[in-house]
């Protein structure tokens, strides 16, 4: 058990058994590509379906054989089922991290980056990531159809493996290389926590002032409704169940935590003062469920005031890593953390 040096608290936050890599992107536009308003969706789509028809021989069954969706690596990453040993929601192993720009236009020779997380023991699916992408953007190709009637493709030019608390970056794949090189620098528990005792003095020069920044739009439910607002305690506990579940089915199992002891006291001390969101209203596809679906969320930033932020900053600098809320896999749920600065 590890605890942040925070001199107003004794409480000890247990350790995660989670790894998360951060892969990043670099692809030189060699047709145009014509994206809709939010990027991320077209990028999952897009994916999605070239591991669906490259790697997966029984993609089109209406009914996927248990046998072969526990051994198919695509089965895995896209549409794994709960069992009976299934502890909490299904989390699925991958995140697409869109482009956060506002462009939605890439003219042929641009370049422009995306990354996605390969979260948990799961480092044996990356080929078929890496392919995917090649796949899209030199095959198959991503966005709206231009006036030709073609979508826009791409080529990769460069893949990074980046550490967002630590700042490392690790070449994977070099301009005009063919070998792609292991990830070595993942997101772990021992610089989620080092990073939040650093932040703690921070915060308290600050007034004990945090903001989070909403990057991409973020859905959150509670009893079955969906929240308006930015409140906090949603967000910190929709932020906790997704690292409890994703510990479960993929990291080294689900820590011993008990939401009511350890989690609820803490948050709900924590209180809106500034609230600078708005709602993005979007719609998406999906080719899993195969029918529209509610992609919009809250945009923008709040902040928040608690009178310790030491029980609470470790699970919020994870969900900084692995995303918040709904959607994520297609991109939804980025946000930053700032206390002063951006923390991640």
């Amino acid at each position: 058990m590890v605890s942040p040096q925070s001199a107003a608290m004794d409480v000890e936050i247990p350790a995660i058994p989670l790894t998360v890599h951060q892969l990043r992107f670099t692809v030189r536009v060699t047709e145009p590509i014509h994206f809709n308003e939010f990027k991320g969706s077209a990028l999952r789509g897009a994916l999605a379906g070239t591991l669906n028809s490259t790697f997966c021989p029984q993609w089109r069954a209406e009914e996927t054989d248990p046998l072969h969706q526990s051994l198919c690596p695509v089965c895995q990453l896209l549409s794994l089922e709960r069992t009976d040993e299934t502890s909490g929601d299904i989390r699925r192993p991958y995140a697409v991290r869109p482009p956060l720009d506002s462009a939605t236009h890439y003219a042929e020779g641009a370049s422009f980056e995306f990354d996605m997380l390969l979260i948990g023991n799961n480092l044996h699916l990356l080929p078929y990531l890496v392919l995917a992408v090649q796949g899209v953007g030199e095959t198959s190709g991503i966005g709206r159809r231009g006036e030709n009637r073609r979508r826009g493709h791409f080529t990769i030019t460069g893949i990074d493996a980046v550490n967002p608390l630590t700042g490392e970056v690790q070449p994977l794949l070099t301009a005009g290389g063919r070998m792609v090189q292991q990830p070595a620098i993942p997101v772990q528990h021992e610089q989620v926590m080092a990073t939040a005792a650093a932040l703690l003095p921070r915060l308290e020069e600050e007034g004990n002032r945090l903001t989070i920044q909403m990057r991409t739009p973020l859905r959150l439910i509670q009893g079955g409704e969906r929240v308006q607002g930015p409140r906090f305690f949603p967000l910190a506990k929709q932020s906790v169940l997704r690292l409890l579940d994703l510990s479960a089915q993929h990291g080294g199992g689900r820590p011993d935590v008990h939401l009511k002891d350890d989690v609820y006291p803490w948050i709900d001390q924590v209180t809106l003062v500034e609230d600078r969101t708005h709602w993005w209203d979007l719609m998406g596809y999906s080719g899993r469920l195969q029918r529209s679906q509610v992609l919009g969320g809250l945009m923008g930033s709040a902040t928040y005031i608690a009178p310790d932020w030491g029980p609470i900053l470790p699970w919020l600098i994870w969900g900084g890593v692995v995303g918040v809320g709904k959607n994520i896999v297609k991109g939804c749920g980025v946000i930053e953390i700032y206390a002063g600065s951006k923390i991640v």
